[in-house]
């Protein structure tokens, strides 16, 4: 492993804000390989050989324009897994703004859902938000070499992965907002669909009780009022109201069927009057409350702290999800679908970082997030982990532009990701304390500050960190591995 030089900052990691390279936009070349039936060998005598009869740029101009303006069937899907379809003139070449638009008009949703929702390209080896301008046709023609570049997949993987094209929430659009003013039934159903997805796959870790009682409401959603004589607990199938680790038998608990039928239960008689609207709206009011909803969600792995035995054997990296959304940075277990650090923007600094070669195989970028010590006994010390993914890019540009939305640098509008403003993290930090400072100077007192800034979260003992003193020195950390180093 090549070492690389921690930073000397005295606190926290300065982020440099820098336009984008090009090689990262999502920009792809039109195959036209079947124009090639038109290019045809002649001969010009027994002597001279065959020549290559090269086509007028003109008549190139016109079968690519040809080609590009051939109908094309789409399929837009739905988080609950219904789908859209349409067919599109002119598809090769329709924007993903253009898709979005029809979409919103087929489904006859209200004029605040062009900004709510957003078109995703997804496949389960990676998730990418479309900006309006990006050509959908165009992304999936170029899905495996995202997947070289974004992801740790085999060959086989990649060439047996099928994008889709999805229609669900956009990740930028402000969460206090959506609590606020989304009313209407159509949008309350797409987005309890992909709540209770994210519920149901793990994604949005939260106790058994909030786990239970998010059953129990979805249960009325899908089945009505509870009804002793229909909802018997065999009537339910565990795996369809709750994430896997709660489906399994244990002699602490009931039975999943049986608990089920009882948030069943109480959920109809906390609801006085039952209605679709106002279920799904009780549904999203305790999946608002959740660190992860709204975020978008990235794979990496982080290193293990030493075992018993120390360094004489090398330990698995953890594999983790890394989710960020316009609050925070989340890290969690992906294996334990546990919560390892959770960080609000007002709480961190961070690096993305390449390794020096970055053609050795296995050796991954990094995403280095710097955060103050929790401990009292060392509060003027900070901690940093180092996050190795393919993706950490991703993550990087995710921080980026969810902290220039937060700071007002950018309008919370769906397009407002390519808008290129890039000022100094200092600038950047500056502003986000005068917001805060002012949520105290109005007179809302401490409270309202808590509010203002999520809780951080750390478990340490599950974390292999570096730690600087308030001079920038880099402390040692007993017998565990410094996690600055390239993999």
């Amino acid at each position: 492993m090549d070492d690389i030089a921690p930073p000397n900052a005295p606190s926290i990691l300065m982020k440099t804000y820098k336009p984008p390279r090009a090689e990262n936009t999502l920009v792809i070349p039109v195959d036209h390989s079947g124009d090639g039936r038109n290019m045809s060998r002649v001969s010009t005598g027994p002597s001279s050989g065959p020549h290559l009869q090269i086509p007028s740029p003109g008549y190139l101009a016109a079968a690519q324009s040809k080609n590009l303006m051939k109908g094309l069937d789409v399929c837009v899907f739905l988080a609950d897994k219904s789908g859209v379809e349409f067919k599109l003139e002119g598809g090769k070449m329709a924007t993903a703004q253009e898709m979005h638009e029809l979409v919103v008009e087929l489904l006859e949703l209200p004029p605040m859902a062009r900004d709510l929702f957003a078109l995703w390209v997804v496949s389960p080896l990676l998730e990418i938000q479309l900006k309006p301008h990006h050509v959908p046709f165009r992304v999936v023609q170029q899905w495996p070499d995202l997947l070289l570049k974004y992801s740790s997949a085999s060959n086989k993987e990649i060439s047996l992965d099928e994008p889709v094209l999805l229609f669900r929430r956009n990740v930028f659009f402000p969460k206090n907002k959506e609590m606020r003013e989304v009313r209407a039934e159509e949008c309350l159903r797409l987005l309890y669909a992909e709540a209770k997805y994210n519920v149901l796959e793990g994604r949005y870790p939260c106790s058994v009780q909030d786990c239970e009682a998010l059953a129990g409401l979805q249960a009325v959603a899908e089945n009505g009022t509870y009804d002793s004589n229909r909802h018997k607990p065999s009537f339910f199938k565990p795996e369809q109201y709750l994430p896997g680790h709660l489906c399994k038998s244990s002699w602490l608990r009931a039975r999943p069927e049986e608990r089920i039928a009882e948030q069943h239960r109480l959920a109809s008689a906390k609801l006085n009057v039952i209605s679709t609207q106002k279920v799904l709206k009780k549904y999203m009011e305790l999946v608002w409350k959740l660190p992860m909803y709204g975020s978008a969600f990235f794979v990496g792995q982080i290193e293990r702290p030493a075992g018993i035995l120390g360094t004489w054997i090398q330990n698995p990296d953890i594999r983790v999800v890394v989710a960020i959304n316009a609050q925070g940075v989340c890290i969690v277990d992906k294996e334990k679908n546990e919560i390892l650090l959770l960080l609000p923007f007002e709480k961190l600094s961070w690096e993305y970082a390449e390794p020096p070669c970055r053609k050795k195989e296995g050796c991954l970028p990094c995403l280095f997030v710097q955060f103050q010590a929790c401990d009292r006994k060392h509060s003027d010390y900070t901690r940093l982990l180092q996050v190795f993914s393919k993706q950490a890019i991703m993550m990087d540009a995710m921080i980026e532009s969810s902290v220039l939305l937060k700071t007002g640098s950018v309008p919370n509008t769906p397009s407002s990701c390519t808008v290129l403003i890039y000022p100094r993290l200092q600038d950047v930090r500056e502003r986000l304390n005068s917001a805060l400072r002012d949520v105290v100077d109005k007179g809302a007192g401490p409270s309202a500050l808590t509010s203002a800034i999520p809780a951080m979260i750390t478990k340490m003992e599950r974390l292999v960190v570096s730690t600087f003193d308030s001079q920038g020195e880099r402390m040692k950390d007993g017998c565990k591995k410094q996690a600055w180093r390239f993999r």
